[in-house]
């Protein structure tokens, strides 16, 4: 029975959490406001897909926009988080969030939620400089391996948005670095 009492007092003295594998899903509950996006944006792209017959690789960028952005707001609440990493995946939620951006959702449908990936890649590359994969990756939802994914959009980013807003993407991270 000690023996037992001894072995929970450690686990709870543990200064960090276990890590979990790749495939468990975390227990975080995100704000109302962001799940709701989630839900909206999903079913957004899935009724674009469906209707106008995008493209499977399209399609296959565009579905990626909801995982994105849960991945950053659940980065946000994460104590484990640096400060600095938290602002750059909060400036990226908010560019989702917003109406105003380089490709705007209002003129051309989920194709404009194709600025926001390109930026959320971009954001990951660089918070993954300062946060530790494992613990990125225990926030990952997504089918895809997130890794991949972060390499293949990049390569493909001046395709996907264009080079004139592929430049003014990175100067808003950039600026979100500074502040």
């Amino acid at each position: 029975m000690s023996e037992q009492n001894d072995q929970q007092t450690m686990q709870d003295e543990r200064p960090y959490p276990v890590v979990r594998e790749q495939s468990e899903l975390i227990p975080l509950k995100l704000p109302r406001k962001h799940q709701r996006y989630y839900d909206k944006l999903r079913s957004k792209i899935e009724e674009f897909v469906r209707e106008k017959g995008a493209s499977s690789k399209t399609a296959e960028y565009l579905l990626l926009a909801p995982d994105l952005f849960v991945l950053l707001a659940r980065l946000m609440l994460d104590k484990r988080v640096p400060v600095q990493a938290k602002v750059v995946a909060g400036a990226v939620v908010a560019y989702f969030l917003s109406p105003i951006d380089f490709i705007p959702e209002l003129l051309t449908g989920p194709l404009g939620f194709l600025d926001d990936i390109v930026l959320a890649v971009y954001a990951l590359r660089r918070i993954l400089i300062d946060v530790d994969r494992q613990v990125v990756l225990e926030h990952w939802n997504g089918k895809q391996d997130l890794l991949q994914t972060i390499s293949r959009v990049i390569e493909k980013a001046d395709d996907l948005v264009g080079h004139k807003v592929l430049s003014k993407l990175e100067q808003k991270l950039n600026d979100s670095l500074r502040k």
